[in-house]
């Protein structure tokens, strides 16, 4: 078998350098989160442009201009719609969005629109569009090479954690590789790029202003929570409240759910084990209608040998399948890292979880905005090493 290429193998290199990027930069503190983005981007865009010069973008034309502009323009028009469709039909997407602008006010506007314009978008072309586009399309053609370059460019944002963030960068990413297949150079795809993810970030820099200008409210840990997260949406089981799951929204967090685990086993939990800041792991329950494995990526939180784990499901009316199953047969096994042990299920009591419902909501804000927007109270889940307690 002939070795890669020296631009194949710093193709290959280039991805899984962004997906640890993607992570970093979205599991460290909010402060850090723009410059982080933009340093891992900018260092790839240029490792992409020294391993091959042809990729450098020409000296734009008035024609060029207007096609980079018009796409990301249009882009950020479909993007708009997309969003608002897709935040009726899937469950918790709101909070996603509602993190995303969180980020967005961690810096001033001038500075993250200069980290996105002039770092991110040509970074991300330069190696995306340019680099591992290019030497997919010397094997497979230039159709082929555009689907794989957008399937494989939507996934390395699945270790964001945050369905808004994937979502918008598979579609983005789509239309982006149909241009490079067109034959649209790396300059009019990086004009395109930052035309379409500046106003999308001010946006929600906008939305998240607003809501924080317009909230009264507390959330149940003393913590301000986004404005228009009181319980709302079609009753569920038991005659809990809380936002309903769609089909849609189911097949989107399976899908999502799916990227996450592939990625997190196939790397040994060397990928996406920690986000926004919070170990991440895998548990395993059992199906009871079939017995077979069911695994699903949660945020852990440790107690000595114990994990604790919250059944939120974003703030629906239903409690989680993963859930119900552990109520059927409490032995799951769960794997954080590289190391996964059988353990025992118990959901905690009033007390317990009155204490443990602080700490996790510091782990992570997002739980009292879930909480907020549901009457069903959110479990949390003690996972005790098996043979240790019961």
């Amino acid at each position: 078998m002939r070795p890669p290429s020296p631009r194949a193998a710093a193709a290959a290199a280039g991805v899984a350098l962004s997906l640890s990027g993607m992570a970093a930069a979205f599991r460290g503190p909010e402060a850090a989160h723009w410059r982080r983005l933009a340093l891992t981007h900018g260092a790839l865009g240029a490792a992409a442009l020294a391993t091959d010069w042809s990729l450098r973008p020409r000296r734009p034309t008035r024609a060029d201009v207007l096609a980079g502009l018009g796409a990301g323009l249009g882009l950020f028009a479909a993007s708009t719609l997309a969003d608002a469709r897709a935040r009726r039909s899937v469950p918790g997407l709101d909070s996603d969005a509602s993190a995303l602008g969180a980020l967005s006010r961690a810096t001033g506007p001038a500075r993250m629109c200069g980290y996105l314009a002039l770092m991110v978008a040509p970074g991300e072309e330069l190696l995306w569009r340019g680099l591992v586009q290019g030497q997919l399309a010397r094997r497979f053609g230039p159709g082929r090479a555009a689907i794989i370059t957008s399937v494989v460019y939507g996934a390395a944002h699945v270790p964001t954690g945050n369905r808004a963030v994937t979502g918008a960068a598979a579609g983005a990413g789509a239309v982006l590789s149909a241009m490079r297949a067109g034959g649209a150079g790396t300059g009019v795809l990086a004009l395109a790029h930052a035309s379409w993810v500046v106003p999308t970030l001010l946006r929600e820099r906008a939305r998240a202003s607003r809501d924080a200008a317009t909230d009264g409210g507390k959330s149940v840990s003393g913590q301000e929570a986004p404005a228009g997260q009181a319980p709302a949406g079609e009753a569920g089981p038991a005659g809990n409240a809380g936002r309903a799951v769609t089909p849609w929204g189911k097949l989107a967090q399976l899908a999502n759910n799916g990227l996450h685990i592939a990625l997190y086993e196939k790397s040994r939990g060397r990928l996406g084990t920690r986000m926004l800041g919070n170990e991440v792991g895998i548990l395993t329950t059992t199906r009871p209608r079939d017995g077979q494995p069911y695994a699903v990526p949660l945020f852990t939180f440790r107690d000595g040998r114990d994990v604790i784990v919250v059944a939120s499901y974003r703030g629906s009316a239903a409690h989680p399948a993963w859930f119900r199953h552990l109520v059927a047969n409490p032995e799951a096994s769960i794997q954080v890292r590289g190391r996964s042990w059988a353990v025992r299920a118990g959901v905690m009591d009033a007390d317990e979880r009155a204490v443990w419902w602080d700490r996790v909501v510091r782990g992570f804000r997002g739980y009292a905005g879930y909480q907020d927007r549901t009457t069903r109270e959110i479990p949390l889940i003690r996972l005790v090493p098996r043979g240790e307690g019961t």
